[in-house]
Formats: structure tokens, sequence, C-alpha cells
């Protein structure tokens, strides 16, 4: 196994002889055999090991056994614990998905603290070919198919080519002892499941099974590249500033490089780019419109043009203030006025200003406020004969990052106007009206 580890390292580029190596060191057969095999190749062997505190003394076993390990094996050895069940009460995350951002955060900053550029993980084919399965089952593109990468970034994969089977024979030669963590023996997960039953039922149709494998991982790993080389280039063609995109020359390649380019485009941006998202996306450029990606991610398209941003909660001073009739305000660098109008200057039946932004001054109720959105507005504008929710209103039209800024009018009984938008049914002029206003908007630039 040593050979063909190395043969790894080297097909791959992955170290330079004698280089200084963290390995995540779980204590299980996987990282013991790549700390012991990586060690007695030669690389200068540094481990790390995060005890999520998930498995009371069974955590605390596995801590102290990778301090054993690393004794005995002169191996510098790092360890932290941490508090996994907290953290994904607080970020809402899985324990899984939450134990592995608290462990490579760990992996991170023990690299700084180490001086050390690679990582090591102790992944297999036996890995791989769950991931693969894995992603075919939840639907994938073909770079899903290749499972897990050799290598990404300054993380490596020594055992990326070995077995399950392969590493402990390697372990069983060189009478080294390992832990097992006894949660991987109860199929309660998806991977297990592939793991406990699903992979010995695939070794009953093909025993050579990782063979046959490997052969096809070339083939999808080759087929991968291409289609990443091709979209690349479609992206840097269509490319109009960050995250805006032009719809028609991204569109002028057909799938998959299509999709494989918006995958790239939302990786760009730190989010999965799942089948489903790709999709998505697509369907969004080809109807344009917008839709949320995630809770604070957004995409839109208009006028020929994709557009991907990121928009944190609303942290913007909540706005209002008394107008009366006559009067001005200034807000969000704009001069908001109610000014009086002779009824003679408009036909209420073909001037559109009477839908916008002239009031029956009459049918206002209590006290004229400018401000901006709130929770709940809603208005029945003048001639739509249906009541809407703003929020409804601005995802058809307005831009997140732009609706806190957008000027309302309201009285005591709501919402009378919206910049943009117009007036309320219930304060538009008509016939018997007398005393009309109009509301005008303009920039203090």
């Amino acid at each position: 196994m040593q050979n063909k580890v190395f043969a790894t390292i080297e097909k791959y580029n992955m170290l330079k002889v004698g280089e200084p190596v963290l390995v995540g060191l779980s204590g299980g057969a996987d990282s013991v055999s790549l700390s012991l095999c990586l060690k007695k190749l030669g690389y200068d062997v540094f481990a790390v090991h995060v005890n999520h505190c998930l498995r009371g003394d069974e955590s605390d076993r596995d801590e102290e056994f990778c301090r054993s390990f690393c004794a005995d094996n002169d191996i510098e050895l790092v360890v932290h614990r941490v508090n996994v069940s907290d953290y994904c009460k607080e970020k809402k995350l899985s324990l899984e998905l939450g134990a592995r951002e608290l462990r490579y955060d760990v992996f991170q900053k023990t690299m700084k603290q180490l001086n050390i550029n690679k990582l090591a993980t102790a992944h297999n084919l036996s890995d791989c070919l769950e991931t693969t399965i894995l992603n075919l089952v939840r639907g994938c593109s073909v770079k899903g198919l290749c499972g897990i990468p050799p290598v990404r970034e300054n993380i490596i994969r020594p055992l990326i080519d070995c077995t399950r089977e392969e590493i402990e024979k390697y372990l069983s030669e060189n009478n080294q002892e390992y832990v097992t963590d006894s949660s991987n023996l109860v199929d309660d997960c998806s991977r297990n499941i592939i793991r406990l039953n699903v992979l010995p039922q695939l070794k009953r149709i093909n025993s050579g099974i990782y063979k046959s494998y490997l052969s096809s991982l070339d083939n999808f790993r080759t087929v991968s590249s291409q289609l990443d080389s091709s979209a690349c280039s479609i992206i840097k063609d269509s490319k109009i500033s960050e995250n805006s995109y032009d719809v028609h020359k991204l569109f002028s390649v057909k799938q998959p490089v299509l999709g494989t380019a918006v995958g790239m485009i939302l990786g760009n941006i730190g989010v999965e780019p799942s089948s489903h998202r790709i999709e998505r996306i697509i369907s969004l450029c080809e109807s344009e419109g917008k839709l949320t990606l995630s809770e604070n991610l957004y995409a839109e398209c208009k006028n020929g043009i994709l557009r991907l941003y990121r928009q944190e909660a609303c942290k913007n001073e909540i706005f209002s203030q008394n107008i009366i009739v006559g009067e001005n305000v200034a807000c969000f660098g704009k001069r908001v006025s109610v000014q009086y109008t002779e009824k003679s200057d408009f036909s209420f039946n073909v001037h559109k200003k009477f839908t916008k932004n002239i009031i029956d001054c009459d049918k206002i109720k209590g006290v004229l406020v400018v401000r901006n959105r709130r929770d709940g507005d809603k208005i029945r504008l003048s001639n739509r004969k249906v009541t809407s929710s703003v929020k409804t209103l601005f995802n058809a039209s307005v831009p997140l990052e732009k609706r806190d800024k957008v000027v309302f009018l309201a009285d005591d009984d709501g919402v009378i106007f919206i910049e943009g938008f117009g007036v309320a049914e219930r304060v538009s002029p008509d016939n018997s009206s007398v005393r009309l206003a109009e509301i005008i908007i303009e920039s203090c630039h």
C-alpha cells in the first residue's frame, strides 16, 4: 500500500519529499494508516485531533489513543475539543454538518499555527465510491460522479486510490492498532446505509468493483476537466461585472457545458452548486425574474443580465416623520413634498398622475407620515381592485437592497402611497374631490 500511496502523491503532485504535512487524525483505521504511511515515506508529519465531545467516554478514548499513537511514532500532535451540540443549535445545522465545519476550522487554524501549507485527510477509494453513489442517488453532474477529488486547494488525499480492505491489511501487517467509531456501525444515515448495505450487494455482483470504478473515475475526471475548461471560457466571455453575466452569451452553449458554467458561478460565491439550484438558475434566465437561493442569497435576471448577490438582513434605521400638506421631508437622499394642486389642472379620465401621485386630502385619516416599509404593509392601489402585500409588490420589481429606501406615505389607517407604485384607492381623487395634493419626490443630489 505504501507504494500505491507514493504513486498517488506523485501522480497528483500532492507533496514534495520531506515537505511538512498536517494529518487530520481521528484514531480510526484510515487516518492512522495515513499518518503511519506518510511517516514511513519520509514526510514531516504533524497531526491534529478534534474531539467533538459527542460520544462521551468513547470520544475521550479516541483522544487518548491519538496521544499515545503520536507519542509512539514521534509525531507532534495538536488536540482541540469543540462543543458540536451547542454550535449546531446556534447555527441550526445538523450534527454531521456542524461537526465538519468546526473540524475544518480547527484544521485551518492549526495549519496557520504550525506554518504548514498542506492538510492530508484520510478519504479513500471506498469513501469515494460511496460519495459517487450518494451523489448519483441525489442527482448530480459529471463532477458529482467523480466523487471525492484527490486534491482540493491545499487539501490532499493520499489514500484516494486505496480501498478500506487494503488499509486494514496494511495496519495488520504493521501490527498497528486503531479505534472504531461506533456511530459508523449503525445504518442511521445515508452514507452508512450505502457503506453497510449497498456496497456489499454491489460486490456480490462484481467482486472487482473497485478496479472497474477506478477505470470509470479516470473517464469521469477527464470529461469533467474538459467541461470545466469550456465552462470557464464561456463564463469569461459572458461576465459583465462581479457576479453579473450576459444571459445571451451564457446560453450560447448547451448542456452539459451550460450547467457546469452555472455551477461554477454558484461556487464562486460560496454556494453549493446542487443540480436543483442549477436548474432554478437556468429556468430563471429563460423567463426572467427573481429567486431566493438561500437565506441571504438572491438571483435576478432582468433585461438579459443575470445577477447574483448577497443581502444581509436590513440594519438600516427605521425612518418615520410627520408631514403636512405644503411641507417637505428629506430622507434616503431624496426630498419628499406634498403640495396642494388645482383640480382643474388635471383630467380624471386621461391624466395618469391621478393613479400615481395625486391624493384627495379630505380622505386622509389622522396624521400623515413619511416613512419606509414595515412588516405586514398592504395597499389596495388605485385601479387594481385588489389588496396586495408590499412584499408581493416588491418581489416583482424592486431589488432587495433598495427596498428599505422606498418612500411610503401612511395615515392612521395604513399605507396611502408607495414610491414607484402609486396611491391607495381609498385616497384617490374622484369627481366629488375638492382639495387635492400632489406627492413629489426629487433627488437631493
